[in-house]
């Protein structure tokens, strides 16, 4: 068995409008913020993330959660006709906070999960305590916030400003290849 399966201190569905979202519980509530894991995929199970012993350690102080995306895992049962955008999935993120009532979690997001954890900190920053990403690509696909503008708003304009010059430099090396 993997390395934390054998330690979970609970487990459970979650039942929401559209999917039911197995989770499982990793320690036992501290006065440290606790935890959502969010693995990657999509199409994959929290199982993968649990092959070493980091979350055993980690479970010695706070509380960890582990859920199945919906259609993965135990979460297969979802309402026909449901979305699976990334919207629906933060609102299953925020069903899973919300169902342990915890005030702001530290999202470890990795790969997929990644994404999913800053959209997620987008539509919630105030349940937000940390961040964390793992193997994660920067938030540029569709349905996700581009927060580079509103973060750093200079950097935007110079890669702009950048982006201009090659275009321009682009389309007057190839005007000079058909003269």
């Amino acid at each position: 068995l993997p390395a934390l399966a054998q330690e979970a201190t609970g487990s459970g569905i979650l039942h929401t409008a559209d999917v039911d979202l197995a989770y499982w519980v990793y320690g036992k509530p501290t006065a440290e913020t606790p935890i959502i894991a969010v693995n990657g995929g999509p199409g994959l199970s929290h199982i993968y993330m649990i092959q070493n012993n980091v979350w055993n350690r980690l479970a010695q102080t706070r509380q960890i959660i582990f859920y199945d995306q919906r259609c993965t895992g135990k979460s297969k049962k979802v309402r026909a006709g449901a979305s699976m955008d990334m919207s629906a999935q933060v609102v299953d993120l925020e069903a899973v906070r919300s169902h342990f009532a915890f005030s702001k979690v530290d999202l470890v997001g990795d790969s997929f999960g990644g994404f999913l954890s800053m959209a997620y900190a987008v539509a919630h920053p105030e349940r937000v305590h940390k961040l964390i990403l793992s193997d994660s690509a920067p938030p540029a696909l569709k349905d996700i916030v581009h927060l580079l503008p509103q973060v750093f708003p200079d950097i935007e304009e110079e890669d702009e400003a950048l982006r201009k010059k090659l275009r321009d430099t682009n389309e007057a090396a190839q005007q000079q290849l058909l003269n």
